[in-house]
């Protein structure tokens, strides 16, 4: 079969916390969605996903792990605010025992502070790499934490690479924990949603990675059960790129599937607003 060449017109490609990607794009040829997409161009190894099956080598394996989280953990508090990025995605790809993560999480905290307004490309790897580590490990009772990383008023805005891992992390963390309560944390999603509202904008939506940003934001509006959700999603099924609305109601359409599995209250709240927004 001879192969066929399309060409990209518009669209969103997003990373999966597995290191596949989710895409949906225009093409010369009509629309195309990729889901679960492989990249040849990288390894990836999932860092809190130890080994399933005891074994004298799994266990052999466990203990090297301790001892590498332990000196990378005092690698962290020797560098403090010069940790560099090498040591940052290093201490990404490790699992941590409960003790360590309480000292490695106030660690990240203040890498993430100190360096969020840089620009130069390699502080900001690091920066990404200590941004999903930390959310990925914090206590889902302070996730409320993360709204001083997207306050509008800040002397420099978060990059827009950082705010894709903010809410990248957010999202996931709220797809893994369903809220029992509805909006357990209104503050983080009120600086989501003043984020969706900019980058929705048609003019804005495919510069960069504005429309991954804006996907991500709402889609964590609505699985933190916000009051904000029905809005949020309304915003984007009135996109004038019809892609971008297929994109967020695809995605949401899976967190329901998830919910069931996880939580019937949440999945059927979830149900209710899918009913509301799109009989609109």
């Amino acid at each position: 079969m001879a192969t066929t060449r399309l060409t990209v017109l518009e669209g969103v490609v997003e990373e999966l916390p597995s290191g596949k990607y989710d895409a949906a794009l225009r093409t010369d040829q009509g629309r195309l969605v990729l889901r679960g997409a492989e990249r040849s161009d990288r390894l990836w190894a999932d860092s809190e996903k130890g080994p399933t099956i005891a074994s004298p080598a799994s266990e052999a394996i466990a203990h090297l792990g301790e001892l590498a989280a332990d000196e990378l953990l005092r690698g962290l508090a020797d560098a403090g605010t010069k940790a560099p990025s090498r040591l940052l995605c290093a201490i990404e790809m490790v699992r941590f025992l409960p003790s360590q993560r309480e000292i490695l999480l106030p660690l990240l905290w203040r890498h993430i502070l100190d360096h969020r307004n840089s620009n130069h490309p390699d502080d900001l790897v690091g920066v990404a790499a200590a941004i999903r580590k930390y959310i990925a490990m914090m206590p889902m009772e302070r996730m409320g934490q993360l709204a001083a990383l997207l306050e509008s008023g800040h002397r420099s805005p978060v990059p827009v690479d950082l705010e894709i891992e903010v809410a990248k992390m957010i999202y996931r963390n709220f797809e893994v924990h369903p809220p029992v309560v509805a909006d357990p944390q209104p503050e983080l999603a009120h600086r989501l949603w003043e984020m969706a509202r900019v980058y929705i904008d048609p003019r804005i939506l495919l510069r960069d990675n504005y429309s991954a940003v804006a996907s991500l934001a709402i889609e964590a509006i609505v699985a933190m059960r916000s009051p904000l959700a029905e809005a949020a999603w309304r915003a984007a099924i009135a996109s004038p790129y019809r892609w971008f609305a297929e994109l967020v109601t695809d995605e949401l359409d899976e967190l329901r599937e998830k919910w069931d599995r996880k939580n019937l209250d949440a999945a059927a709240w979830l149900r209710q607003l899918r009913g509301s927004v799109l009989a609109a």
